[in-house]
Order: C-alpha cells, then structure tokens, then sequence
C-alpha cells in the first residue's frame, strides 16, 4: 500500500514541479527570446527502476536493505530548456495556446494521482477505524 502511496508522493513532486515551470512559461510568454521550459517527470520515474515501469527504492539510512545497484535513488526532476524552436520573430518560443493546454493536461494528472493517494489514505483510515 505504501509504495503506490510513494510513488504517487513522486509523481505528485513532479507534476507540481511542472506546473510551476509551465506557469513561468506563461509569465514571460511576451518576453522577447524567452525559451520556454518543460519537465519531463513520466521519463524521470521510468528511468529509475530497475526494470521498466518500476521505480528503485530508496535508502535513506545506511542500515538499509539495497534493492537493485548501489546508489540508486528516487528519481530527480529535472527542468529542461527548449531552445530548438522560435515560433515567434522576437525569438521567444512560447505559444500560449499550447502552454494552456499543457497546463490543463498537467492538472488534469495531479487531480488525478490526489485522488488516488486519498483513497488509498482512505483506505488506511477504514483499517484503523475497523470499519466503524
């Protein structure tokens, strides 16, 4: 139960992270050679685990069991610059229109992993309560 939770926990970091970077994108969509940014968090948690679509654990104390290579960690979201595009004369690369729905498509998946971790939570609460 508690790996879903974390994993959303990570993907929630990650969506919020690219919501911000999203929103500065829009804040300097009339900015002359502004190159916009994006993070690319789906990528960031595939990569970690040891097989596709599974995440590595993480060791936070050194007493720890180690899953998979030495080292391994929980993913870091990286923001990346746009630079190969210029879809306006003043040199700036931001379409609004695209943006917005980036940012709609964004919040749409943090909704969307919210309400699964509050199930989950939910569910916890119900074991605890002993359905009462």
């Amino acid at each position: 139960m508690f790996k879903t939770v974390d994993l959303l926990k990570q993907g929630l970091s990650g969506a919020s992270l690219r919501q911000s970077v999203l929103a500065n994108n829009m804040a300097n969509a009339n900015t002359p050679n502004f190159k916009r940014s994006d993070v690319d968090f789906a990528s960031q948690l595939t990569a970690t685990g040891s097989e596709p679509g599974k995440l590595g654990l993480q060791r936070t104390h050194g007493n720890h069991l180690q899953n998979g290579p030495a080292g391994s960690s929980s993913p870091s979201f990286a923001i990346q610059q746009d630079t190969t595009t210029a879809m306006r004369n003043d040199g700036s690369n931001v379409d609004v229109d695209r943006e917005m729905v980036m940012i709609m498509e964004n919040q749409l998946h943090y909704q969307a992993m919210a309400d699964a971790v509050n199930r989950r939570l939910g569910q916890l609460r119900n074991v605890i309560a002993e359905g009462r």
